[in-house]
């Protein structure tokens, strides 16, 4: 049976598209394109009064919101096959799935109970005329996401239960369980989701500063079920040409090498606090983006399905005219006449002058002539000029270093001019494998490589300091280094962690030289609600800033941790619900200053404290600094040029059609311009450079 074009918006089944089944809410269904950020509403006549409880490629579960009424539909071709009754009450029922194509003899539709440890599944293909309730040995209560795959169905609970679908012919149901991959990382919120992707098994854990609807993905993680070796969990770094979509029902795989798809991305449809975003994860740079869905395109309690393509378009290639060939051959002809003559051409003697004896003024304006990197190689030819000729880096301030991926190399990027390079770090092995950006100080950054191994890192002199490896897994909110680790004895790394409560905390520390970390714990007898940012070295000791705005103070020369009743928190109350803002913490001109700046960027508060170290003043502007913010490590500086005076600069990127930078003024309290048109890395440091 064809399908009627005409009541599809106008490129449905050749791109991916979010459709909305409102039941009997609204008399029309929801289709929007991610991709161009299009909305339209149809009328489907076979999904009127219809709310979608689950899809399978292009099928899909509808149940009539009035009645027990249920079929399975072909968006595409509209074809209908109707299920029998559902005689359990619905309040009863929990998750769901289509397992498979109602084509297959394997299809089944399943629901798990809600509270009660049962399924109650039906088969299409078995032309039975009920449904059919089996219980099952593990507990269903918190069950989030199920995958079928090969026969099996894969439940996200604490652990992952797989069921054996072929059993259910027996009326018995055999289970099997499986550990999920190991959590360690910065998030607190998360939300987990299995994909199959071309005979494989990824895990993608996304991840936030607290639940999702208050807040935004900060990181994520991603793990491909290895079943050779005994069903175990490995972590990449990537999905190769698929793309991933993810809604709050499951994920969906898509494999295409047509340029209208972006590979190795993941698009994930999200409730947050501001509306429906739709996150593009991209793993090649390793950014994050999103699109707000429009208002009156989202119904309440009614959540979004991903729709993709059946068969994936053919990709045109293209190909050189007869002009073409020729021109380039032309061209070819000519290069190779002019190196002949090059080589054929006496090229005349001349006597060098010393390098240190050319003229500085002229170096000078050579060396503005080049590229960063190779302007801040030419200071290192001889001493002279070491001395004399500007430093590139330095003069430039503060950079964002940004690692786009495994590939021996990680960008540069200055957000007050727009510039950017690329520092290759090939030589290193340290570059193979995943690495975590975590805080920098004195043009060196503190790096994770997989989950327990710390190392420093000067991208520029491209010098490596390895640490000794954690007992356990890297899992805390924040580290900082007193001083940079030039075989210093006063070098120290000091990180710490705490529950929600705030009610102790845990800490380990690494002295230069040492061969292993000591970890200590203490009880607080204030609260401390342990945040995400960079403890800060000052006066000798490492400070650290709560959600509620006190002050929490180690001493390194006698290990001792405490929490200060001076100065006052700044928020007397409870502390701000975890993720619904962010605050950071740095040092400027001998004092501390704490940034509170809310997750939609309104009304951001800085503060200063004052030279007694008593009372936190709120400043109206911020005069001649400018702060560089991110929760790894922030920083306070006065830079030469004025119009960067006054202004908070985020770690975002501009994409292909934006080349703006955003910051958040302080005069006319309002970030400039539109924050959802930056790219936001995931792996990244503000940095400070040292060429020596």
């Amino acid at each position: 049976m064809p399908r009627p074009k005409s009541i599809f918006p106008c490129g449905f089944g050749e791109q991916p598209w979010l459709i909305q089944t409102p039941g009997s809410e609204k008399e029309t269904q929801t289709f929007i394109n991610p991709l161009k950020g299009s909305v339209e509403e149809r009328t489907i006549p076979e999904m009127d009064g219809q709310l979608c409880l689950s899809r399978f490629e292009e099928w899909l579960f509808l149940v009539d919101d009035l009645s027990d009424d249920c079929f399975l539909l072909n968006i595409y071709s509209l074809e209908k096959i109707r299920l029998p009754p559902i005689e359990e009450p619905f309040a009863t029922l929990g998750l769901r799935i289509l397992t498979s194509a109602p084509t297959s003899p394997d299809c089944a539709v399943i629901f798990l109970g809600r509270e009660e440890n049962f399924l109650l599944f039906c088969q299409p293909c078995k032309c039975k005329t009920r449904w059919t309730k089996l219980p099952v040995e593990f507990n269903v209560v918190g069950a989030s996401r199920m995958l079928s795959y090969n026969r099996k169905l894969y439940i996200l609970l604490d652990d992952i239960e797989i069921i054996d679908l072929a059993s259910l012919s027996t009326n018995f149901v055999e289970t099997a369980s499986m550990d999920k991959p190991e959590f360690c990382s910065f998030g607190i919120g998360f939300v987990e989701h299995m994909v199959e992707s071309c005979g494989d098994i990824f895990f993608v854990r996304t991840l936030f500063p607290s639940l999702p609807k208050a807040s935004s993905i900060v990181d994520f993680e991603i793990y491909q079920l290895d079943f050779a070796n005994q069903n175990s969990w490995m972590r990449v770094e990537g999905i190769g040409d698929s793309t991933f979509f993810l809604d709050r029902h499951g994920g969906q795989s898509f494999c295409s090498h047509d340029s209208q798809f972006d590979q190795n991305c993941i698009y994930h449809a999200l409730t947050c606090y501001d509306g429906e975003r739709i996150y593009k994860i991209c793993l090649d740079d390793q950014t994050i983006s999103f699109n707000l869905l429009p208002a009156n395109a989202v119904q309440d309690e009614c959540s979004f399905y991903w729709i993709l393509p059946v068969i994936p378009p053919i990709q045109k290639h293209a190909h050189l005219t007869s002009s073409e060939t020729i021109i380039g051959r032309e061209v070819c002809q000519k290069g190779c006449y002019l190196e002949k003559q090059h080589k054929n051409r006496e090229v005349p003697i001349s006597i060098a002058m010393p390098l240190a004896e050319l003229p500085i003024d002229i170096m000078q304006k050579i060396s503005e002539q080049l590229p960063l990197k190779d302007a801040g190689r030419l200071r290192t030819v001889c001493k002279p000029w070491a001395k004399q000729l500007p430093n590139p880096m330095k003069e430039e301030g503060v950079w964002l270093m940004y690692c786009p991926k495994i590939c021996g190399a990680c960008q540069m990027y200055n957000p007050c001019k727009g510039k950017q390079f690329t520092l290759n770090m090939n030589k290193h092995s340290s570059f193979d494998v995943p690495m975590r950006l975590l805080f920098s100080k004195d043009g060196w950054v503190l790096a994770l490589k997989g989950s327990n191994f710390l190392y420093f890192l000067n991208p520029f002199t491209k010098d490596f300091r390895h640490l000794p490896r954690l007992e356990d897994d890297y899992s805390y909110k924040g580290i900082a280094f007193s001083c940079a680790p030039k075989n210093s004895l006063n070098c120290m790394v000091f990180a710490v962690s705490g529950p929600p409560r705030g009610d102790f905390m845990r800490i380990i520390t690494w002295r230069y030289g040492k061969k292993k970390w000591f970890e200590m714990q203490f009880e607080n007898e204030i609260p401390f609600h342990v945040a995400n940012n960079n403890p800060v070295f000052f006066h000798g000791e490492f400070y650290c800033l709560s959600r509620r705005g006190n002050l929490g103070v180690f001493n390194p020369k006698n290990n001792t941790w405490r929490v200060l009743d001076q100065p006052p928190p700044i928020y007397s109350d409870a502390a701000p619900d975890i993720g619904t803002e962010y605050c950071y913490l740095m040092e400027c001109k001998g004092q501390l200053i704490s940034v509170f700046q809310p997750i939609n960027m309104d009304n951001v508060c800085v503060f200063k404290l004052n030279r007694s170290m008593t009372a936190w003043t709120l400043l109206e502007d911020i005069g001649d600094l400018t702060l560089f913010l991110d929760y790894r490590t922030s920083i306070a500086r006065t830079l030469p040029c004025k119009s960067y005076n006054n202004k908070l600069y985020l770690p975002r990127l501009p994409d292909e059609t934006n080349k703006a930078t955003f910051f958040y003024c302080m005069k006319s309290r309002m970030h400039n311009p539109d924050i959802k048109s930056f790219r936001v890395p995931y792996n990244c440091v503000w940095l400070e450079p040292q060429l020596q």
